[in-house]
């Protein structure tokens, strides 16, 4: 169950329009890495130092992969890939790197985290 809350919010567009409610996600807590291992390997024959070391071998090539530009598939996992923001101009010869205001990693979630999309169930915490 997805827990929702209910926020108020200015326009940042418009900061003189009327504030309006939306729901929004509210979390369930969080989940360490030391924890995460310790949860795999009770699923396998690793221990958990050695599913500690994959996960952390991991992230480091995900990192040198996503900074060389590759995109990272895990099957039906899904996969990443950078992303950035630039500024428009009007004319290729004015087209620079100096454009790019904002850098980030996006996520494409697989068939099996899709499925999963489409099972969720919310509930709406009530103001008290």
């Amino acid at each position: 169950m997805i827990n929702l809350s209910i926020v108020q919010r200015a326009n940042p567009k418009d900061l003189n329009a009327p504030r309006k409610y939306y729901v929004s996600t509210k979390s369930s807590g969080e989940i360490t890495l030391d924890t995460m291992s310790e949860l795999i390997s009770e699923k396998c024959t690793l221990t958990e130092t050695d599913v500690l070391a994959v996960l952390s071998a991991l992230t480091r090539e995900m990192s040198a992969h996503l900074m060389d530009g590759k995109i990272i598939r895990f099957g039906s996992f899904g996969s990443f890939q950078l992303s950035i923001s630039s500024e428009g101009v009007d004319t290729e010869a004015e087209a620079t790197r100096t454009q790019v205001r904002r850098t980030r990693v996006l996520f494409r979630p697989g068939p099996r985290i899709q499925s999963g999309l489409k099972q969720l169930k919310f509930s709406v915490a009530s103001k008290q």
